[in-house]
């Protein structure tokens, strides 16, 4: 039981790591910005290039199903089908993790796509 438990607590670090590097990379090519200032729930801390705010005028992204006028990046597929304005969605099916982009909605905000995510584009 105690080698389950330390298993699935090192899944669960190794998946959190690699979705802040992701957002990381991510949010700060989209927005051309070494420091992205991102309003969420879910997070309390994401990375130094990555700033948790708390309140919409502040944000530049918000992560999550919140409301605010800011681009929305989310974290749940049927979330992202649903909300036709979301600019992107990163979540897990089968054990896997997913990358949604919306190129015109990326466009609609003016922001910058980079090779890297072109395979992620919808």
């Amino acid at each position: 039981m105690k080698y389950i438990l330390i298993i699935f607590i090192g899944i669960q670090l190794f998946a959190s790591n690699s979705e802040t590097e992701l957002f990381n990379k991510l949010f700060t090519i989209l927005f051309q910005k070494n420091s992205v200032n991102i309003y969420t729930k879910k997070y309390s801390f994401l990375s130094n290039n990555l700033k948790i705010v708390n309140s919409c005028k502040k944000a530049d992204l918000v992560l999550g199903e919140l409301n605010c006028s800011k681009p929305k990046f989310l974290l749940n597929y049927y979330h992202f089908k649903k909300n036709k304005n979301a600019i992107g969605a990163f979540y897990w099916r089968k054990g896997r993790p997913q990358l949604k982009l919306r190129k015109q909605i990326l466009q609609k905000y003016n922001l910058f796509i980079s090779k890297n995510f072109e395979d992620y584009l919808e």
